[in-house]
């Protein structure tokens, strides 16, 4: 190999070197460390069971009773999905209630 040859390929390896963290620093994402270590907000929303039986529902893994007639209020997180845990002669077992927002924060949902 030429001397020129090894001087220019010198010149490249360090020229990547030099270059390599500072395109690296422009390129990465850089996340707020609180977005990752904060909890999730909880939202509260109200179910009311407007049926004459009892209902029972599943958000997430967490399983809840709503006596017939009655109202039985929750916290739950948001992204949460509310399904049935039972099915009726109007639901079938696993078909979607709700998925909580912050929009439902305070609301109260009817269940016929």
């Amino acid at each position: 190999m030429s001397y020129r040859k090894f001087v220019a390929a010198v010149v490249v390896v360090a020229a990547s070197l030099i270059a390599s963290p500072a395109v690296h620093a422009a390129s990465s994402v850089h996340a707020p460390v609180h977005a990752m270590f904060s909890k999730s907000k909880t939202i509260k929303i109200s179910i009311t069971n407007d049926t004459s039986a009892p209902m029972e529902l599943k958000a997430g893994e967490q399983v809840i009773t709503v006596d017939a007639n009655k109202t039985t209020t929750v916290n739950l997180t948001s992204g949460t999905r509310i399904v049935y845990n039972t099915g009726n002669s109007l639901h079938e077992a696993g078909s979607l209630v709700a998925e909580v927002t912050n929009q439902l924060n305070g609301a109260t949902i009817h269940i016929k």
